[in-house]
């Protein structure tokens, strides 16, 4: 082979292995925007999510929660639904308090007791502080005689409405703030409990939660009352009322359920590192709003970034597959796999940053199959 053969050669190799690693990165970067397959990251970011995430120094100071417990309905006829006198005189009581809102964490799908109901309609209506009542929206796929209802109790209250949907995964463990369903509630349950106060993101397709560990001071993430501390079974105020419900004033407020058996889901959390893997959807909500309170957000790296994170590792795989043929497939694949993993770490603990680990294993892959087909046509002999 001359000189000039030689180098039009290796001019045309570096040509190629330059086009199939951009050309590899380019294609994974925008199929990773539409396609969850190539953000195989789960069992990486599940871990990432319950070390790195954002530790507080002390309890968060913006919002509170009071608990429906076995231990509250107790004394109740019936366990479900909450018994809405009950939740009335916790409205009142809240409102009385200076509260900034306050959510219902529960659906009106249906009445109970004439009476008990129109108490609970009557107190959201009167009272001075803004309520927010979470929703069933199509998802939810209710008949016609509960939506009419749910929209009636609405109207009559005055109340916002935020949808209670939570997205799972084919895992059912949440990851992400569902998206709105429908454009009747644009809004999720904990976007509605903190707007207006709060600048709220615009929220027009799936979001990651920005999960907020425990406290280093030792302390639950949020101050939370149960609701048999502050009302008793006959409807009048604990003698420790007045003490607790100075701790609300300028307070989001959840008043939700936190049953056992209901409403309870599973997230990215380590249990051998204190934190419970299974939780109520009210603290979900909670920590959704926590996110927005504090204005903390996960993101994606940009496309252009992503592009050439890609190419890179796409332009590695096609060097090692060249160089050391069948062998790279687990040399380069293990050592690049790790670095993957130590740098979304890095960038998500730093930036609040995320890698698609999928579309990463994609890139390596097609790197090395570039490299393996090169090294097969003996392109350079």
């Amino acid at each position: 082979m001359g000189e000039l053969g030689k180098f039009v050669r290796i001019t045309v190799l570096l040509a190629l292995i330059a086009g199939w690693s951009a050309g590899t990165g380019w294609v994974l970067a925008r199929a990773s925007e539409v396609s969850f397959a190539l953000w195989l990251e789960h069992w990486t970011g599940d871990f990432r999510t319950a070390l790195l995430s954002h530790r507080p120094k002390r309890q968060h100071d913006k919002l509170a929660l009071v608990t429906i417990t076995d231990e509250t309905m107790q004394p109740f006829p019936y366990r479900s639904p909450i018994d809405r006198k009950l939740l009335a005189q916790h409205v009142t009581l809240l409102d009385a308090a200076g509260v900034k809102s306050i959510g219902l964490d529960f659906l009106f799908l249906k009445p109970t007791e004439a009476e008990k109901d129109k108490l609970l309609i009557n107190a959201i209506a009167k009272a001075r502080t803004r309520g927010v009542i979470a929703v069933a929206d199509r998802r939810g796929e209710l008949n016609p005689a509960q939506r009419d209802y749910q929209n009636n109790f609405l109207a009559q209250s005055g109340a916002r409405a935020g949808y209670a949907n939570l997205l799972t995964g084919g895992d059912n463990i949440v990851r992400y703030i569902a998206s709105p369903g429908e454009a009747a509630f644009p809004n999720s349950f904990a976007a509605a409990l903190v707007s207006p106060e709060i600048a709220m993101p615009r929220i027009s397709e799936h979001r990651r939660i920005a999960w907020m560990l425990s406290p280093h001071d030792g302390n639950e993430r949020f101050f939370s009352i149960p609701a048999h501390l502050l009302v008793t079974a006959n409807g009048t105020p604990t003698a420790v009322a007045p003490a607790l419900l100075a701790r609300f004033k300028d307070r989001f407020v959840i008043i939700g359920a936190k049953f056992p058996d209901i409403d309870q889901h599973q997230v990215p959390m380590l249990p051998w590192r204190g934190e419970d893997d299974e939780i109520a959807g009210m603290l979900i909500h909670a920590q959704v709003a926590a996110q927005f309170i504090d204005g903390r957000d996960i993101r994606h790296l940009d496309r252009k970034s992503l592009v050439a994170l890609l190419s890179f590792l796409a332009f590695l795989g096609v060097w090692f597959g060249m160089r050391h043929g069948i062998v790279a497939v687990s040399l380069y694949a293990s050592a690049a796999s790790l670095l993957v993993v130590a740098a979304d770490m890095t960038l998500f603990h730093f930036f609040a940053l995320i890698i698609p680990f999928g579309a990463c294993l994609g890139a390596m892959a097609a790197g090395v199959a570039g490299g393996l087909l090169l090294r097969a046509t003996r392109f350079l002999v």
